[in-house]
């Protein structure tokens, strides 16, 4: 029998799992969005008296058009699903775009309490598009 202290890894280990299928299911950023040369997010953290450090992004025609990034609290179960943004940017043609998303997982303090994070991410999109041959 397994203690319950086990548990929480072993969910953690699942979502890893499953982001890892996910991002390898996804399909290049050139199929996804021919157009684009180069996609750069940068994630900047704040909402918290010690937030993460600055995280940054650069994505190349090859690279898998997958935009969920995990968050940065090692004790979170939450993530960060930046598809949405990084498609009506391209989709509108903008070559920069921004805005916030709050974490919606939760924290564990010791193994039975578990708090909401509200980390936030500012992230800004920079979108480099083909030149027109």
């Amino acid at each position: 029998m397994r203690p319950l202290a086990g548990r929480p890894a072993n969910g953690r280990q699942e979502r890893l799992e499953r982001r890892r299928r996910d991002r390898a299911a996804a399909v290049a950023l050139r199929v996804a969005h021919p157009g684009v040369e180069r996609l750069r997010l940068d994630l900047h953290f704040g909402g918290g008296p010690r937030p993460p450090a600055l995280q940054t992004h650069e994505l190349y025609p090859p690279a898998r058009a997958f935009f969920e990034f995990p968050c940065p609290y090692a004790d979170c179960d939450g993530s960060f699903d930046l598809a949405d943004a990084v498609r009506a940017a391209i989709s509108q043609g903008n070559p920069d775009a921004e805005g916030e998303l709050e974490c919606s997982g939760a924290r564990a303090s010791d193994q039975a309490l578990r708090q909401p994070c509200r980390l936030h991410v500012f992230y800004r999109i920079k979108v480099l598009y083909q030149r027109d041959a």
